[in-house]
């Protein structure tokens, strides 16, 4: 592995509240050296990387992918979702225990997590299954797939409904340091929603989702987190009565994180009005409202992190009548380029951009990453925030190439990603 020294960058590095022009020494893969100013001689083998007009940044560090690996090949493998990563500047992301077969015992997460570092590129982690079978019936057996690397328990795309199961669930995982990511939804309201319930759904004749399940459940797992001191993680919040209580939970000192994904920062329920199947999504799309309090959230500190919420569907699953397709779409490749919006728009910093998408995510999940502090891994990507492109779901790395935002421009492009000092991706 050869020596890098990355000049003439513009970094941005939200651990060391470090923004200016400087350079990044790489030595075997680890980050040497990290400084503001003129770069000193290289060695003589060193490869000079000369960063003029571009920023460098640690690697996003995505909190929520789907893969369709094992099971489901055909709408996302191992090597296509590896190849979106690395195409959207991801480095390391964390896959959902939804595949078939279900992520809960120990020999899946070794299987995954093996076949992933014998392709290389960006690290795959693993969420392990909060229940059998993703039942929600029954604790899985978290010790177990921990030491067999599990980074948190999820239950998937749906939410626990079981008070005592969700109790028993943050006691054990308080037990062993480990997060507890509950997509939060009351299904006795949701079972049959088609869209978020409002005037809209009215208008358009579809079965309303009313946005008071999401706050429910999240206000059921706080008076939990009090209980067992168990640490919480609200995944892709999307409501401003969930964000109120994340934040006054937040004041409250309570254990409690939180994410989002640019669906819900950048569209509202009306996109649903063209019956575009590509904007059915869980949660729904919401209000107005509830849009700007996510930005809000975003730009105070409550909501943590951004992720791609990246959820491969069948096309013949989504070519159906609005009610009955399936909710979902790509979202890994478009990661960067979406949260790039807030920064062009004002509504948060460059240097909170970056800490959202990549040092956040990576200190909830307690991996490496989100950082160039000497003594990190070389986990950096290039990038020009102000290079506009029309998003097209035919241009994707990823196989899934549904997404709800084809043919919107957006600006924001990765030139080039390093994992480990190693390039994984080099746009032509």
């Amino acid at each position: 592995m050869s020596d890098i020294q990355f000049i003439n960058a513009h970094i941005i590095d939200p651990s060391q509240d470090m923004d200016g022009i400087g350079y990044v020494s790489v030595e075997d893969g680890i980050i040497t050296d990290c400084r503001l100013g003129d770069a000193p001689k290289p060695s003589k083998d060193a490869k000079i990387v000369d960063c003029t007009h571009g920023y460098l940044a640690p690697g996003l560090v995505d909190m929520r992918v789907q893969s369709g690996d094992p099971g489901a090949e055909h709408l996302e493998d191992l090597n296509s979702l590896l190849s979106a990563a690395a195409a959207g500047g991801v480095t390391a992301f964390a896959c959902l225990p939804n595949t078939l077969p279900i992520i809960d015992d120990p020999a899946m997460i070794d299987s995954l997590c093996l076949r992933a570092s014998r392709q290389g590129g960006s690290r795959l982690y693993v969420y392990g299954a909060a229940t059998k079978g993703l039942a929600g019936k029954e604790m899985a057996e978290l010790g177990m797939m921990a030491e067999s690397g599990a980074i948190g328990f999820s239950n998937g795309l749906t939410s626990i409904q079981d008070a005592l199961v969700m109790r028993r669930l943050l006691s054990y995982a308080s037990m062993i340091d480990k997060p507890v990511i509950q997509h939060c939804e009351d299904a006795s309201l949701t079972a049959d929603g088609e869209m978020n319930e409002g005037e809209t759904s009215t208008r358009l004749g579809l079965i309303g989702s009313p946005s008071v399940a999401e706050v429910i459940i999240i206000d059921r797992d706080l008076h939990l987190v009090r209980l067992t001191g168990g640490r919480y993680h609200v995944a892709h919040i999307s409501t401003r009565a969930g964000i109120d209580a994340v934040r006054k939970a937040k004041a409250e000192g309570l254990p409690v994180t939180a994410d989002t994904a640019p669906p819900y920062f950048i569209l509202n329920e009306l996109a649903v009005s063209t019956y575009d199947t590509a904007m059915k999504l869980s949660p729904p799309l919401r209000s107005e409202d509830d849009r700007l309090a996510v930005i809000e959230g975003l730009a105070d500190g409550t909501i943590d992190a951004v992720s791609s919420d990246h959820t491969p569907v069948d096309g013949d699953a989504k070519m159906q009548p609005f009610g009955p397709s399936q909710p979902g779409a790509s979202g890994i490749d478009t990661l960067f380029a979406l949260t790039m919006s807030l920064v062009h728009a004002d509504h948060i910093s460059m240097m909170r951009a970056i800490e959202i998408l990549s040092l956040a995510p990576a200190t909830i999940l307690d991996v490496p990453g989100g950082s160039l502090v000497p003594g990190s891994m070389a986990d950096v990507i290039l990038f020009r925030p102000d290079t506009g492109w029309i998003v097209k779901g035919v241009n994707f790395a990823s196989a899934s190439r549904i997404t709800p935002f084809e043919g919107q421009p957006v600006q924001g492009v990765i030139d080039a990603t390093y994992v480990s000092g190693k390039e994984t991706f080099r746009r032509d």
